[in-house]
């Protein structure tokens, strides 16, 4: 579902990408305030095709980082046997992160908003 604006729980929510989209190098904000993120692409988050592709970008990423770091570990130790053990890799903590809020915007845009009114 598409919302023309996000409504005040929504922006709450929605305010928690704020650290996880940090200006760029040339100090152009990634994060704007109406719903927007900038992340390799322009998202708005109001709408839900762009959500959807914002979190399977981010999907995409977890996983080329995991089929990374199994490779690595593979050959240092020439098992995967023992990794299981491990926490969850820094490089893929923002991506983590992102996916869970972008699915709490989405429940409450889908859901919520209708009952906030």
């Amino acid at each position: 579902m598409d919302c023309e604006n996000l409504s005040p729980k929504a922006l709450e929510i929605f305010k928690k990408l704020e650290p996880l989209f940090p200006p760029n190098p040339w100090k152009t904000p990634q994060w704007q305030v109406e719903g927007i993120v900038i992340d390799n692409w322009t998202y708005d988050l109001r709408k839900e095709a762009d959500r959807k592709r914002l979190e399977e970008w981010h999907l995409h990423m977890i996983g080329f980082k995991m089929r990374s770091d199994a490779r690595r570990i593979l050959e240092e130790s020439g098992t995967l046997l023992g990794v299981e053990n491990r926490h969850i890799p820094q490089g893929i903590q923002r991506h983590l992160e992102i996916l869970l809020i972008l699915s709490d915007l989405d429940f409450q845009i889908e859901t919520g908003d209708f009952t906030d009114m």
